[in-house]
């Protein structure tokens, strides 16, 4: 994404008259900004919406409602993302407020979108890579985390860990679950993105899921409502819907506030030794340290990392970003990498099978903020 002052359209847009304030606050960022790293030119698929500029500028007095509702104490501004990223890269947040509960992270969505303010989610960050250059509007650091057991399943707020969640279950003696253990995602992130791994997913787990609406209500949906596929659900990427009476161009995200799965009786000892086989083969496949997760989906028939590896990409370096030698489909940041630098390596990735291979690599993460 970018901002029109940043140079989405110049050419096209009228001249940008700001107040002196605005001005000061202007220079400040673009300092800040500048000294994140060098950013590589990048255009996104698409033009960034109209809302994706920095609105929270022209919106001073969503601040102050941000504030009174949540307090001074829980509103940040200009707070990096690298310290909320699994990546451990990513430029500032204009504004960034932690939910600890899903009161303020309804509370907090529901200013944004009062206010024509765009909005972001984010739970672990596991499966984004965040511009140097920062994200516009508010993000709002999930860490809703209750998990409720019941004769019936078990319910998780959407901020909860999934493989904390698993855990909890196997611990019980509830299947359903067990595939999730050691998967870096929350809940929230899970249903969206419909998580899965060693031959089950959130598609087969689910019962239902409750989620605040664009329309400022919370529905009740059933797994059957969330159209899921392959890494896909009705609210991944195409489900951004303008909200009633919002400015022409603003965007209200669905956002997950928790879900509820079905888990049955299962043998406690059974169970465990399938999570040890699970993490043992974890270990020995997939790499340590500080990345994103699997870095493009899978095409139809072939598996990226096996593509990517037979590119000869293994081990390719930009900057501190490394392709795995251990696993191909992930970039692992060794100290001090920035987001360019990963974006560099998924360019050439991509760049590399589809000359070598004729396979264009789809993207598994999603590219947030000012590109």
């Amino acid at each position: 994404m970018s901002e029109v002052i940043d140079g989405w359209g110049l050419g096209a847009c009228a001249p940008v008259v700001l107040a002196p304030w605005q001005e000061r606050l202007h220079q400040v960022r673009r300092r800040k900004r500048a000294q994140t790293a060098e950013v590589l030119p990048f255009e996104p698929a698409d033009p960034p919406a109209e809302d994706e500029s920095d609105a929270v500028i022209e919106h001073r007095d969503f601040l102050t409602a941000l504030r009174t509702r949540l307090g001074s104490s829980a509103v940040q501004e200009d707070e990096r993302l690298a310290a909320h990223t699994s990546l451990r890269v990513g430029g500032p947040a204009d504004v960034l407020v932690v939910a600890s509960d899903m009161d303020t992270l309804r509370q907090a969505v529901m200013l944004a979108w009062e206010h024509s303010v765009p909005c972001r989610v984010l739970g672990a960050g596991s499966n984004v890579l965040a511009s140097d250059r920062g994200v516009p509007g508010l993000v709002v650091i999930n860490r809703a985390k209750a998990i409720i057991f019941s004769e019936k399943g078990v319910r998780a707020e959407s901020g909860a860990s999934l493989s904390t969640l698993a855990q909890r279950c196997v611990t019980r003696g509830w299947a359903g679950l067990e595939w999730a253990t050691g998967i870096p995602g929350t809940v929230g992130g899970a249903v969206v993105g419909n998580a899965g791994a060693w031959g089950g997913d959130v598609a087969s787990a689910l019962a239902s899921t409750r989620i605040l609406q664009p329309d400022g209500t919370v529905g009740l949906w059933k797994v059957e409502q969330m159209k899921y596929g392959y890494r896909q659900s009705a609210l991944k990427g195409s489900a951004v819907e303008r909200g009633p009476g919002t400015a022409p161009g603003a965007t209200r995200r669905p956002v997950v506030l928790e879900a509820s799965f079905k888990v049955q009786p299962g043998d406690r000892h059974a169970l465990r030794a399938r999570v040890v086989e699970i993490a043992a083969h974890r270990r020995a496949t997939q790499p340590g340290g500080a990345s994103c997760g699997s870095v493009f989906r899978n095409p139809p028939g072939d598996y990226a990392g096996r593509l990517i590896e037979a590119a000869g990409l293994k081990g390719q370096h930009r900057g501190n970003a490394i392709i795995s030698p251990v696993h191909a489909n992930f970039i692992v940041n060794l100290g001090g990498a920035s987001a360019s630098d990963v974006l560099s390596l998924i360019k050439l990735a991509r760049q590399s099978v589809k000359e070598q291979f004729g396979v264009a690599l789809e993207l598994e993460i999603e590219l947030l903020g000012r590109w």
